[in-house]
């Protein structure tokens, strides 16, 4: 029987699917900057059932850095695609 953590993280990984292709076939650069933001949601997401399943905080810990350093690197490539220079 497969419980419900295990059918969304199967849900979560038939996710990444548009995400990849829209990564790598994008027309343009801000396509493929929030396929990577959605990508990395999907991740973040899968971090916190994974720890809630596993009972463990250490993945939370993962999922709280890969969140900042996402949304860091989002609003640096959005300033760097609409100024050209970040400062």
């Amino acid at each position: 029987m497969i419980s419900l953590l295990d059918f969304s993280l199967i849900l979560m990984v038939i996710a990444f699917i548009p995400c990849i292709y829209r990564i790598i076939v994008g027309p343009t650069i801000p396509d493929r900057v929030i396929a990577l933001d959605a990508l990395t949601t999907v991740i973040i997401v899968m971090l916190g059932a994974y720890s809630y399943g596993k009972h463990s905080a250490f993945f939370m810990d993962v999922a709280l850095v890969l969140a900042v350093i996402s949304f860091v690197g989002t609003v640096t490539i959005s300033k760097y695609l609409d100024e050209g220079v970040v400062l």
